[in-house]
């Protein structure tokens, strides 16, 4: 109930009017409704009585103005009921995608996508049939039930009383069945968030599993998960053949009920062949006001359970820590850096990955960042840059610790480009000028950064240039150029502090070059901090650190590590026998004439 009243309070209440209409509607629709079976008695009366055609005939155009009435009525009760569940639906929606964009990496490093998006879909349109359909049919029921039953008591007690008896009973079976379908409305709306969550996997990993020709095994899962949501679909639908057509057939043999009992009070002369008709009529009007109860309470579990689950997503904490200062301007050397025994574990990780890291940054300085793989390096970029929140007191900027400042202002002074480049499905210009609106985009800016991240031969071949638009993450573009647009991304900003993780990796040496002579021009009087396992990339650091197991195991600059620095020097030696063996092959590609020639 309080999750009833949250949801009213939060976003219904607003509507009060509409509902209030609404129900004005509902309940002149249903004094229509069981006024025109007394229009029908009359009617039948009066020909009974000898009162001719003409006497019928008046009953008649009153039933239909009473029906036309009807129409009009039952539309506006509907319009008023449902519109302000489209509008609600709208408001959730928003509400959960704000909250969405708030939550820290790690409620997604926890939660399936596929059940964010059921969540935001299915559950959404449950709790949409919840406001709309359940309410309007909560309210239709009761005055149907309510008025009806006063109906039929005046008319005869007795009578009234031999066609309530198995109408309650089978209302109690009734019950019966949509406690047993309340549990199997939850587990339908689990399974369908699992099954949603696998399509979208298969559907983000097709080429692999078209590559590793996985599609059977693929299938199969599938077809597990499938199974399961048909299983419980068939229960449910067990539940209604079973137990919903109760209510209809109890309401026939009601009315064989009347026809005898009532046909008896006819021949005595206790009721009249239009009373009778019209108690027919009533009758028919209860059971399906019965059944559409049945209907409510239905879309009423399954709307609640809905909105608990769309809840659980609106009150995940965002537990990021309270602001408590603004960050210092820069000084004309920039930003210093202090990380003081930083720990860090992920979620669902029995062992650290990263310990007791102490080092400093000094302002404009660059620092490198080497590691093997699983050495912790883009978790300290992802600390630094905040998308996980590091422990307290263990990151400092200008002697600032950056968990006291507001998220979004330290945000706006970093750059960080993550090792995987996400790209939107939008334009190469839209996804580097991201943060601008359209057309506010500084041109002057957005060129010298796609020259910067050497895109602009790339841009220059494709036949819209920068307005060419990419595909889903940026599929259409190679490894390379997907790196060198989320580079010139970050190139486009006005940074203060710059992290970048590994984003060479997929660039040919040459590129290579061009890239790290713009990123040290770009990085002066910045703090940057720079991780690659190419040590090519890293030898004009400032400073190199070398992490191992989550360890700092040495720092200093590049000749010094060759010398002091075991795994470094051996990564060294192996890259550049690498490198030289490349450029022989190349050199026998080429030819022995043009080999001369260079």
């Amino acid at each position: 109930m309080k999750r009833l009243l949250r949801f009213w309070n939060e976003y219904a209440a607003r509507y009060r009017g509409w509902y209030l209409l609404g129900i004005l509607c509902l309940v002149a629709t249903n004094v229509l409704t069981v006024a025109i079976p007394t229009f029908v008695q009359y009617a039948i009366d009066a020909l009974d009585e000898g009162l001719g055609f003409d006497g019928a005939l008046k009953w008649a155009l009153i039933i239909l103005v009473a029906g036309l009435g009807i129409i009009v009525v039952r539309t506006l009760s509907r319009t008023l009921f449902f519109n302000p569940g489209r509008t609600v639906e709208f408001r959730v929606k928003s509400s959960l995608f704000d909250h969405l964009l708030e939550l820290p990496q790690r409620f997604f490093d926890k939660t399936r996508p596929g059940d964010i998006i059921s969540r935001g879909t299915n559950d959404a349109n449950a709790m949409r049939a919840l406001i709309g359909f359940a309410s309007l049919q909560l309210f239709n029921s009761v005055f149907t039930l309510a008025l009806t039953l006063g109906r039929m008591f005046s008319m005869d007690v007795v009578l009234t009383l031999w066609v309530a008896a198995p109408l309650i009973a089978s209302g109690f079976i009734l019950r019966y069945g949509i406690v047993k379908m309340f549990a199997l409305f939850g587990a339908n709306l689990a399974q369908t968030a699992k099954l949603s969550d696998k399509i979208l996997e298969s559907y983000s990993g097709v080429a692999v599993m078209q590559a590793y020709n996985a599609l059977p095994g693929v299938h199969g899962r599938f077809d597990t998960e499938n199974e399961e949501l048909l299983d419980i679909g068939e229960r449910l639908l067990k539940i209604r053949q079973w137990i919903l057509p109760v209510v209809p057939t109890v309401g026939k043999l009601c009315v064989v009920l009347v026809l005898y009992i009532g046909g008896r009070m006819v021949i005595e002369d206790r009721l009249t062949i239009g009373e009778l008709t019209a108690f027919v009529a009533y009758v028919n009007i209860m059971v399906a006001g019965l059944f559409s109860f049945g209907f409510l309470i239905g879309a009423t579990q399954r709307g609640y359970i809905a909105l608990g689950r769309i809840y659980e997503l609106i009150d995940a904490p965002i537990d990021r820590p309270e602001a408590k200062t603004t960050l210092p301007p820069p000084t004309a050397q920039g930003h210093g850096l202090r990380v003081r025994d930083l720990s860090f574990t992920h979620h669902g990780a029995d062992r650290p990955a990263l310990s007791g890291l102490d080092f400093e940054v000094h302002p404009g300085e660059t620092l490198g960042i080497f590691g093997l793989t699983g050495s912790g390096k883009s978790t300290l970029l992802g600390l630094l840059a905040r998308i996980h929140e590091p422990p307290a007191g263990s990151v400092t900027l200008d002697g600032v610790d950056i968990r006291d400042v507001p998220v979004r202002d330290y945000w706006r002074r970093v750059a960080c480009v993550g090792q995987e480049a996400f790209l939107f499905s939008r334009s190469i210009k839209e996804n580097i000028a991201l943060a601008d609106p359209e057309g506010q985009v500084d041109e002057a800016r957005l060129q010298q950064a796609v020259a910067d991240a050497a895109l602009d031969v790339d841009v220059g071949a494709f036949p819209d240039g920068l307005e060419t638009t990419v595909g889903e993450r940026g599929i259409t573009l190679s490894g390379g150029q997907r790196q060198r647009t989320a580079l010139a991304r970050a190139f486009y900003r006005d940074f203060e502090v710059l992290l970048l993780d590994d984003v060479m990796s997929a660039v040919d040496h040459a590129t290579e070059k061009r890239l790290i002579e713009a990123l040290y021009r770009r990085a002066a009087h910045k703090t940057t901090l720079v991780v690659s396992h190419r040590i090519s990339v890293l030898t004009k650091a400032d400073r190199i650190l070398v992490l191992d197991d989550g360890r700092l195991v040495a720092q200093g600059q590049h000749a010094e590590l060759l010398e002091t620095a075991e795994p470094y020097a051996r990564a060294w030696a192996l890259q550049q026998a690498a490198e030289r063996a490349e450029a022989l092959d190349a050199a026998e590609a080429a030819g022995p004439g043009e080999a001369d020639d260079e």
